[in-house]
């Protein structure tokens, strides 16, 4: 009986494992057919992407408020995209989306200092990865190390300050928004969930793969941000990654319920800059309101 069990269970186990490949299939398949809509439907001109980089590029602090800042600060600064839907999906992902990106912006050359969350025990992980090369990675914090340490509001925002990127093993992810608290995504600064199996160079592989990704929250919109290249970049550069990052993440953001035309607008900027918009989608109700306005202000300069 026990055997027979035993059986039952790895079937059971087996065909759970089938549906999930098969759902991922199916997703990937769904991301493309949406990604090519989304390719025809909206066209950004990368002459205005290109001139909005030059005006980041170019833009500092104290041409607007008179104050003297770094140079070094402005520019390793960030250039953000956002997105802005017309109208709010109905339905998102809690999980965080992962963007890779032509040209990384992080990586030991922008001295990135990440952090990684693991599951307990914590010294298993890290005799498994101590005689690797993963120079980004600054810290290793288990679970229970996680709640015991940063229970307080300000080691939480203390630990958030001191690391540009937080990765997790996946297997705790839906642990964390307790003992990272609300600071953490309103900073950006949410722990990108990670597979971590198989041997130490394999982890070491997956670590670098995320340090070449940019990062957002889906939620439920309307706006989206997240940073696509560095102030620092070359132009060139700047314009191939956010061009690449907006058609990679627009499926992400409209998922199945909200077609391309309901893409408002796009718009560039660094932390401290406007924001330069590079793509309006003006709704049918918008152009009626446009025509209407123009037919009046037409029909009193003939009535003078």
């Amino acid at each position: 009986m026990k055997a027979a069990k035993k059986t039952e269970t790895n079937k059971d186990e087996v065909v759970e494992a089938v549906k999930e490949v098969e759902s991922e299939v199916s997703k990937v398949d769904h991301y493309k057919k949406v990604h090519e809509a989304v390719m025809k439907k909206v066209q950004l001109d990368k002459e205005l992407i290109k001139t909005a980089v030059e005006s980041l590029q170019s833009y500092t602090p104290e041409k607007k408020s008179g104050e003297k800042t770094k140079l070094l600060d402005n520019e390793d600064d960030y250039i953000y995209v956002t997105i802005t839907l017309s109208e709010v999906p109905l339905k998102f992902s809690p999980k965080p989306v992962q963007i890779e990106l032509k040209y990384p912006i992080y990586g030991h050359k922008y001295l990135t200092h990440a952090c990684l969350f693991v599951k307990d025990p914590q010294r298993k992980f890290k005799d498994l990865v101590q005689d690797l090369e993963i120079p980004c990675l600054g810290k290793i914090l288990g679970y229970e190390k996680l709640l015991k340490n940063f229970k307080q509001f300000k080691d939480r925002r203390q630990l958030a300050n001191e690391f540009d990127l937080f990765f997790c093993d996946k297997k705790i992810y839906a642990m964390l928004p307790k003992v990272t608290g609300t600071f953490f995504y309103k900073k950006k600064k949410f722990p990108y969930p990670l597979t971590l199996e198989g041997e130490g160079a394999d982890i070491q592989e997956t670590i670098e793969n995320a340090l070449k990704c940019s990062y957002f929250m889906p939620g439920n919109g309307p706006n989206y941000t997240f940073r696509a290249a560095r102030a620092s970049m070359k132009q060139k550069e700047s314009v191939a990654n956010i061009v690449d990052s907006i058609y990679k993440a627009i499926p992400h953001i409209i998922r199945d319920n909200v077609k391309p035309s309901r893409i408002q607008c796009i718009s560039l900027k660094t932390s401290l800059s406007p924001e330069l918009p590079i793509y309006t989608h003006l709704m049918k109700q918008e152009i009626e309101s446009y025509v209407k306005a123009e037919t009046i202000k037409q029909a009193k300069k003939k009535k003078k």
